[in-house]
C-alpha cells in the first residue's frame, strides 16, 4: 500500500489557520475602532458633564429670583472674578465633592453666600466643575464684565461654571446671567 503526503502548498489542501497578513489587518481594524469609540466616550462624558453645569445654573437662576422677590437684591456667593466653589478641583481624577453642609453654623458662615441663595450638591456629592456667582451689591456697585451684563445700572447677577477636563489650562466655561435666555458656552469641549 502506498501512502500519499500532502504538502500543504498543494492545491486543495492547506493548514487550517490565519495568515499574519490577515491577523494585521484584524488588529489595525480594531485599532481604528477603539480609536473613534475612545473619542466618541470623550465628547460623550464631556457633554453630559456640560448638561449637569447648565443645570445647576438654572437652579441658581431660580435661587437668584426668589431671593431677589424676597430681599430685593441679588446675592454673590464669591467675593471676587477669581473665586470659585469647590476652590480647589482635582481635574485629573475627578473627585472633589461640594464640601458645603449649610444645616452646620460654621458652613453657614464660611459660606453665607451659596447658603443664603440654597443653591448647590449635597455636601458629599461629586462636582466636576467649579461654580461662582456674583451680584451687583446696590451699597458698592462694581462694573459687571461686560460679556455677562449690558446694563450695570441696574440690578443684576452672573453665575459661571468652569472645568479644565484635560487638564491643559484651557478652561470650560459656562456663564448665565439675569439679561441672558440661555447659558453661553466658551471652550465646550476643550
Amino acid at each position: 500500500m502506498q501512502t500519499r503526503r500532502f504538502h500543504p502548498t498543494t492545491r486543495g489542501q492547506r493548514e487550517a489557520g490565519f495568515t499574519l497578513i490577515e491577523l494585521l489587518v484584524v488588529v489595525v481594524i480594531i485599532g481604528i475602532l477603539a480609536t473613534v469609540a475612545i473619542g466618541s466616550y470623550k465628547r460623550f462624558t464631556r457633554r453630559a458633564r456640560v448638561q449637569e453645569a447648565i443645570a445647576m445654573l438654572g437652579d441658581i437662576r431660580i435661587k437668584q429670583e426668589t431671593y431677589f422677590q424676597t430681599y430685593h437684591r441679588y446675592v454673590s456667593t464669591s467675593t471676587s472674578a477669581t473665586e470659585f466653589w469647590p476652590h480647589v478641583a482635582d481635574w485629573t481624577t475627578m473627585d472633589t465633592s461640594w464640601g458645603i453642609d449649610c444645616t452646620q453654623p460654621a458652613d453657614q458662615a464660611a459660606h453665607p453666600g451659596w447658603c443664603a441663595l440654597g443653591a448647590g450638591y449635597r455636601v458629599n456629592e461629586q462636582v466636576n466643575f467649579e461654580f461662582q456667582v456674583l451680584a451687583r451689591d446696590p451699597a458698592a456697585p462694581t462694573v459687571p464684565p461686560v460679556k455677562y451684563i449690558q446694563n450695570p445700572n441696574q440690578d443684576w447677577w452672573y453665575a459661571r461654571a468652569r472645568a479644565d477636563f484635560d487638564v491643559d489650562g484651557v478652561y470650560s466655561d459656562i456663564y448665565l446671567s439675569s439679561e441672558m435666555k440661555e447659558p453661553g458656552l466658551d471652550n465646550e469641549l476643550e
